[in-house]
């Protein structure tokens, strides 16, 4: 949700996935919802795990990565990138996210966002760190005949790779 005073714009996120009207005592919803440009990958998988604090903290960097890529003084550019994330079914939407976050580069920032290109950079980083860990991690184990149940993985923060502290340091870089 958006308003405006003078000329400052205010931007507020919500998720109505789970609101309930007055009259309802709980929500009719037994799993975890969201609005899939902004969800975690693993939470977009059928069987999702348990939300950890780092799914929060990869949410906010897609909600950090379609603003800034796709407005431009409140307004949506003609043609935003990862339209797809929006568009699609949860398990191409996965791959896509999966893709983004391992293998491409970030979607040209709007010029009203241009410095928070270190941000971006540094996020998408870190998460391509952590995934890279435990996907190296699992590999290992098959090629030793484990399963991922005989050994651990600290997969609250991808090996310690995701952390609120991390996320934060990001946060602290000075934007230009």
């Amino acid at each position: 949700m958006l308003r405006k005073e003078g000329d400052k714009v205010y931007a507020v996120l919500n998720d109505f996935d789970l609101a309930v009207s007055a009259d309802v005592k709980s929500t009719s919803s037994k799993q975890r919802t969201g609005t899939k440009p902004f969800m975690a990958i693993d939470l977009l998988r059928p069987d999702p795990p348990v939300h950890m604090y780092r799914h929060d903290l990869e949410s906010m960097f897609y909600v950090l990565i379609w603003t800034t890529s796709r407005f431009h003084n409140g307004d949506e550019i003609a043609l935003p990138p990862l339209q797809e994330w929006a568009d699609n079914d949860d398990v191409t939407v996965t791959k896509e996210k999966s893709f983004f976050v391992m293998m491409s580069e970030p979607p040209l920032l709007t010029p009203q966002f241009g410095s928070f290109g270190r941000w971006v950079v540094s996020m998408q980083t870190m998460f391509r760190d952590g995934f890279y860990s435990r996907t190296k991690y699992l590999a290992e184990l098959s090629l030793a005949g484990l399963e991922s149940s005989s050994s651990h993985f600290e997969d609250e923060t991808l090996g310690g790779l995701v952390t609120f502290d991390k996320f934060q340091a990001i946060l602290d870089i000075k934007l230009l």
